[in-house]
């Protein structure tokens, strides 16, 4: 048996804020490792990981909301208000991915190694991300 849209939300719904929860323990923790060192590269590991994860916890609300309040909308002509930006943007992240990977080839400490790899890994998703806002703005259908 097919479940039903509403069905489908609810467990949605339901999904997203058990997932909220783990975000906010997320945090907590990160924090408490936070106040607990004061090895400077173990803090920056644990601030990334607390930014992301109330990151993460805002997308979750805001995607709650969109079921709850008021649904997503974008259409073409939201995508190419932004297009030149986004060109430019996208080929900033370009370059940085470069810049990035020839610091790495040129790196020898696994403190290093270990934060360029974090940057690259950044870097990579930030322009898969602009590169599919950047195909939606091909897209002649509304995105909701």
């Amino acid at each position: 048996m097919k479940k039903r849209p509403a069905d489908v939300s609810k467990n949605l719904l339901k999904i997203l804020r058990d997932w909220q929860k783990l975000e906010d323990e997320t945090i907590k923790h990160s924090e408490a490792t936070i106040r607990k060192t004061k090895n400077r590269l173990v803090k920056m590991t644990m601030e990334m990981i607390k930014n992301d994860s109330q990151k993460h916890r805002a997308m979750q609300q805001m995607l709650i909301d969109s079921i709850t309040k008021e649904p997503f909308v974008l259409t073409p002509d939201d995508l190419a208000s932004l297009s030149d930006g986004l060109n430019k943007h996208l080929a900033a992240e370009a370059k940085s991915l470069e810049l990035a990977d020839e610091a790495l080839q040129n790196s020898e400490l696994f403190v290093t190694r270990y934060i360029l790899s974090y940057l690259i890994a950044d870097e990579q998703k930030h322009h898969a991300l602009l590169s599919k806002l950047n195909e939606l703005k091909r897209a002649t259908v509304f995105v909701t």
